[in-house]
């Protein structure tokens, strides 16, 4: 059985007609991208707004709390492993620091070196949160059987390979 047609089939069946000679259907493909992170990201700010976070103040903790135990990250390795920058880490972590969920702590052989580790709330948070954010990703996939997910998964990496080698 077929699913019943979306926007995005409408789309290409729009530029069909208008453009014939043009191959529409990478349409089908990046148009469900598109929509599918828009939607995803309404749906995650919603979560997130429920203990005070943001996308961005997630990542960062979530990204202090995959590292090892304990571990502490200077706010340059932070930028590096979210792919933010500098500047927009420091608003972050001004943020966190002010609800005691992350520490500055100055190095003790080095005092231009600052690193920023999670307090016991910021770690209770961000297990907390960890927890109802996967528990909500793995619902909006139930649709899909665990194969059917691995593949998708599969399928996307392959995408993002062939637009980053593209040149």
């Amino acid at each position: 059985m077929s699913e019943p047609d979306d926007i995005i089939d409408d789309i290409v069946r729009q530029w069909q007609r208008q453009r014939p000679d043009l191959d529409a259907t990478p349409i089908a493909v990046f148009g469900r991208i598109t929509r599918t992170y828009k939607l995803r990201q309404t749906q995650l700010r919603s979560l997130l707004s429920q203990y005070d976070l943001t996308p961005a103040t997630f990542d960062v903790l979530a990204n202090l709390r995959r590292s090892s135990d304990g571990a502490r990250k200077t706010a340059g390795d932070l930028a590096k492993s979210s792919l933010l920058s500098t500047g927009g880490t420091t608003f972050r972590l001004d943020r966190l620091e002010d609800r005691h969920l992350i520490e500055r702590i100055t190095s003790a052989h080095d005092r231009r070196i600052t690193y920023v580790e999670l307090t016991a709330e910021g770690r209770i948070l961000i297990d907390t949160v960890m927890a109802a954010h996967l528990a909500q990703e793995s619902e909006l996939l139930n649709a899909f059987d665990p194969e059917q997910v691995e593949q998708l998964g599969q399928l996307l990496r392959l995408l993002e390979q062939s637009i980053t080698s593209w040149d």
